[in-house]
């Protein structure tokens, strides 16, 4: 069985809070561990912030949808945008750098996701994460 949740809201960086909770709610539910549930809800949360900050450069007023999908073994979490296109080939992610700040978001992603794949679509960008998680059996 496939379970879905999508919610949209505006890019203020006080609603990526309201994301989180919404997430960890969403997964919680489906009993998957609380280790994965923080992992998750912390690169999620990682990836809502890439967007605010770079595609709509602090803009709080753009649209963001988020759809996660879980059959019982695999989250799919659907990150889309409404900006300009990014160019893929600079989304690289950086080792954790002590001397530098900040910029660990993309490699937070990639440390926590299976599969990260970012494509631009019709009037935006679409970031598509994956990972083989369990939650409680029924």
């Amino acid at each position: 069985m496939n379970d879905w949740l999508v919610a949209m809201f505006n890019s203020n960086p006080l609603n990526t809070r309201m994301a989180r909770n919404v997430v960890k709610s969403f997964l919680t539910q489906r009993g998957i561990a609380e280790e994965d549930v923080w992992d998750l809800e912390i690169a999620i949360n990682e990836a809502l912030t890439n967007v605010i900050r770079h595609t709509y450069r602090g803009d709080q007023t753009k649209p963001i949808k988020i759809s996660i999908l879980w059959d019982g073994e695999e989250l799919k979490v659907f990150i889309r945008d409404y900006g300009d296109h990014v160019d893929p080939k600079l989304l690289k992610p950086r080792l954790p750098d002590p001397e530098r700040e900040g910029g660990f978001g993309l490699y937070i992603i990639h440390r926590v996701f299976d599969s990260v794949e970012f494509s631009n679509v019709c009037r935006g960008n679409l970031l598509v994460l994956k990972k083989k998680v369990r939650g409680r059996v029924c």
